[in-house]
């Protein structure tokens, strides 16, 4: 018998975060997302071999907010036909959430650190 079919998974913890910058119905977006998994790092490697390594890009960020950003119900917020939305973003906004999904942490908790 496998070693994986004894481990348990602890639940998936979903994080969100406000963008002020950015509103919906006049409220300021919040992006819902849980944890960075294998299967998301595939997606991303496979256009971006060696991306942590190139976090700083924007464009790997913009994939990272793509990929991992939920709505209140869990569905994708964002598809990659929004990627021309985002080259008119405000590159800061694009990285303080990007950077938030990498680390799975809220602002709040990056700002404690």
């Amino acid at each position: 018998m496998s070693i994986t079919s004894q481990i348990e998974v602890a639940s998936e913890d979903v994080k969100s975060m406000q963008v002020p910058e950015w509103l919906m119905n006049g409220q300021p977006l919040k992006i819902f997302w849980t944890p960075m998994t294998v299967k998301d790092q595939k997606k991303i490697t496979q256009r971006y071999p060696n991306f942590y390594e190139n976090i700083m890009d924007i464009e790997v960020q913009v994939h990272i907010i793509i990929t991992k950003g939920l709505d209140d119900k869990g569905d994708p917020l964002f598809d990659f036909a929004d990627k021309k939305w985002f080259d008119n973003r405000d590159p800061l906004v694009v990285m303080r959430i990007a950077s938030s999904i990498i680390q799975n942490k809220t602002v709040e908790e990056l700002e404690k650190n």
